[in-house]
Formats: structure tokens, sequence, C-alpha cells
């Protein structure tokens, strides 16, 4: 999907090494002249790169840390009899499916199911999203699994060839508010820099004829469906993934 207009610029802070530089080319983000406490920038923290908000009372810093903390210990934990591994059918599998993430957003999913084994091609419409994700799994395991892409799902999803399209397709449109203050102020830099998506029903048209098998939607627990008629859904106590499965071919 194409980035929204009313999305703020966010830029890529001095102190970038070339990595940094060449995926800021890559994704379309720019380089800033100067720190700016006042705008959203991307810093090197680490090994990888962090988002900073603008300064104020919901100012905070997103980073995607693989050694420690709440993502690597989701990924340590992660197993195929979980809600989204059983949502694309790794459990039933002889082998992982390929999947194709069209709204990587800060990627835990694309992250959680590469870990698992899947194949995972991923798009994210936020350059500087793209830009973390990249970051946070480069020269590492993941990268064999995950490939980021910036740009329209929508059109990417329309352009596969035969062969090119994958088992899975994976939709999250939401953005989530609840549980500890991290993920809320991940929420909050989702709202500020994308918004909802622009066309959610173009975009689950494009996936239901790109995927093979199924479509996966994540919804909050309480939210109606992007779609009428869910081929069934696999729930949990804060959220649930309805799953369409793809009509013959």
């Amino acid at each position: 999907m194409r980035p929204s207009a009313h999305m703020p610029p966010v830029t890529l802070a001095p102190a970038a090494n070339a990595a940094d530089q060449a995926l800021a080319r890559v994704h379309g983000v720019p380089l800033a002249r100067a720190l700016d406490p006042t705008t959203w920038q991307l810093v090197r923290a680490g090994r990888s790169l962090a988002l900073r908000g603008p300064a104020g009372p919901d100012a905070g810093t997103v980073a995607l840390d693989l050694a420690q903390g709440p993502l690597s210990r989701r990924l340590r934990q992660a197993r195929p009899d979980d809600l989204l591994p059983r949502a694309v059918g790794l459990h039933k599998r002889p082998g992982p499916p390929s999947v194709f993430d069209a709204t990587l957003g800060l990627g835990r999913d694309a992250m959680t199911l590469a870990h698992l084994g899947c194949r995972v091609v991923a798009f994210e419409r936020v350059p500087a999203f793209a830009c973390l994700v990249a970051s946070a799994i480069a020269g590492t395991w993941l990268a064999r699994n995950l490939t980021v892409h910036g740009g329209d799902a929508v059109a990417a999803l329309r352009a596969l060839s035969p062969a090119e399209r994958p088992d899975v397709v994976l939709l999250d449109p939401m953005f989530e508010t609840h549980g500890a203050a991290q993920v809320k102020k991940e929420a909050q830099a989702c709202r500020a820099l994308a918004g909802p998506p622009d066309d959610p029903a173009g975009l689950f048209a494009a996936a239901l004829a790109a995927a093979r098998e199924r479509v996966v939607v994540k919804r909050d627990a309480d939210a109606a469906p992007l779609a009428p008629g869910p081929s069934f859904t696999v729930a949990g106590e804060r959220v649930r993934f309805d799953v369409y499965l793809a009509p013959p071919r």
C-alpha cells in the first residue's frame, strides 16, 4: 500500500554507518544534517537502528533487540502450535509454508514465522519501519528466511507470477493498544507514521487472489472481521487470526 498522505517525515540521524546509509537509500529515508529531537529520526543504537519520536510526553525509542528483551524472548519461546503458526498451517504441514507479509509493520510476526522456518517475503509502506526491521535482522539467522521490501504491497501482490505466488498471505491492519508500555509505545509510532490502511478491502482482495492456500488476517479479539465469512478462526485472549482459504483454481 502507498504511504499515507499524512505520514510525517523520518530522517536518518548523523553518525549512521555505511550499512545504515545504504538501507536508507534503498528505502528512501533522507539523511539529516543534525540530531533533531523535534522530529522522527532513525538513530544508530547498539548493533542496529532504533526509531526515536519527537520530544514530548509520549517520547521514546522503538528498538528491535534480537539479543535480549521481549522480542528475543518471543522468538526463543515460539512454537509451531502457537496461534500464528497454527493460523498459517505450520503445525499440519510436512514443511514450512511460504508467506507474503503484506503489512510488515515492526516485523514481529514475520520474524516469528521466519524463526520457525517459513520463507517470508515482507512489504512495508512506511520507509522507516522497513529500515528498522531490515537493520535488526541484518547478519542474523533471520535474514536467511526473511526478505524486507518497501513499497506498495497491493501492486506487488498483483504483479506476482504463478510461480511466485505464496502459500499464505498475512495481513495485520490492526494496531494493538493493550499490554505492556513498550507495546503501547510501538502502537503509537505505528499510528503516527502510518495510520490504518487506505484501502483494506483492496488489500484483502489482492491477497486472496495471490495466495495459493490461505489469507490470514490478524484482528483484535473483539473486532469485526476484515472481510465476511472467514473459513475458520484461531483465537486467543487478546487477538485472533481469521483464516480465509483460497478458492480452488
